[in-house]
């Protein structure tokens, strides 16, 4: 059972990668789409409507994987809500971001700190993100370094 969550997990985050490569390829600006944490959205022109890159941006249940990738590379700070293809697993992932020179990320499922990460600079990106879901990239010692395990 546990392997099958595991592999739901992965599925999820696949496909969430692949759409938020097409999603930077493509060009799209939809993280100015995000809405800041406590305030809802409210149509504007994005010229008018500009994040700090200290401002924590929430990309809500993951509908629009950009939102959360075009801030990734820039270790700017961002949160997102995923479900598990169970459709029982909660898992949030955040960027906290950049804390003492490195790209500070954290993942929770089910409301528990699952991991705790202190990515060196310029370590943390979509790939590092795959290899932290499973997907093997060839990045498990950055991630392995980078990593903690609360509680363990």
């Amino acid at each position: 059972m546990t392997n099958n969550k595991v592999l739901y997990i992965v599925i999820v985050i696949v496909v969430l990668v692949i759409i938020g490569g097409f999603f930077f390829f493509s060009g799209n600006k939809s993280a100015q789409n995000g809405t800041e944490i406590g305030q809802q959205a409210v149509n504007q022109p994005s010229t008018e409507r500009q994040v700090s890159d200290t401002t924590m941006i929430d990309c809500g249940q993951a509908q629009d994987p950009g939102c959360f990738m075009n801030r990734i590379n820039g270790c700017l700070p961002v949160t997102t809500k995923m479900v598990a293809s169970d459709g029982k697993t909660s898992i949030n992932i955040a960027i906290l971001g950049v804390e003492n020179e490195k790209c500070h990320f954290q993942r929770k499922i089910n409301n528990i700190m699952d991991l705790d990460c202190q990515f060196p600079k310029g370590t943390f990106n979509v790939n590092t993100l795959d290899q932290i879901f499973g997907n093997d990239r060839g990045l498990q010692k950055v991630v392995d370094d980078a990593c903690v395990k609360p509680g363990f």
